[in-house]
């Protein structure tokens, strides 16, 4: 089954919650249909989705028990093999520049890659990304620390 994930879908702690609230949904649906195929009374509400997972309800074609139980399976197989990156930041992300990144990244690099955002005030700007085992650093300290030996001539000049 091919899967589209969502924009708010962009953490593994994202796919974790939608997984979740998928299974509550499947269950929810599997109990009404069969309160429906019986005539029973006391139907229970549908429960209120997220959008990441209205976006994927809406794409399942029937809607049955069975259609479900494959998004649910495809869901935690790609929680086992989505590429994975962590950037950190000098400050919490903005939710837009949250967006910009992932987009980009699942337009560029993977349409499936998680992301998790972390901060550290010791960075100064910039940002550092890690990818597995490889770290790729773009800090305006790293900057700052590498051209040490030019910092005074700067300041003498400024």
């Amino acid at each position: 089954m091919k899967i589209k994930l969502d924009g708010s879908v962009s953490s593994p702690q994202n796919l974790k919650a939608l997984i979740l609230e998928m299974r509550d949904y499947a269950r929810w649906f599997s109990q009404n249909d069969v309160k429906k195929r019986l005539h029973a009374k006391g139907a229970s509400d549908k429960p209120q989705l997220s959008v990441g997972a209205e976006s994927l309800v809406s794409e399942i074609k029937p809607l049955d028990r069975k259609n479900l139980d494959e998004l649910i399976s495809a869901l935690e197989d790609l929680e086992d093999s989505a590429p994975r990156l962590t950037i950190t930041l000098a400050a919490p992300p903005a939710s837009g520049l949250k967006k910009m990144l992932v987009s980009w990244l699942r337009e560029e690099i993977s349409p499936h890659i998680l992301v998790t955002f972390d901060f550290s005030s010791t960075l100064l700007g910039g940002m550092v990304v890690r990818c597995g085992s490889r770290i790729f650093d773009w800090s305006l300290r790293k900057q700052i620390l590498d051209e040490r030996g030019r910092f005074p001539e700067v300041l003498r000049n400024a």
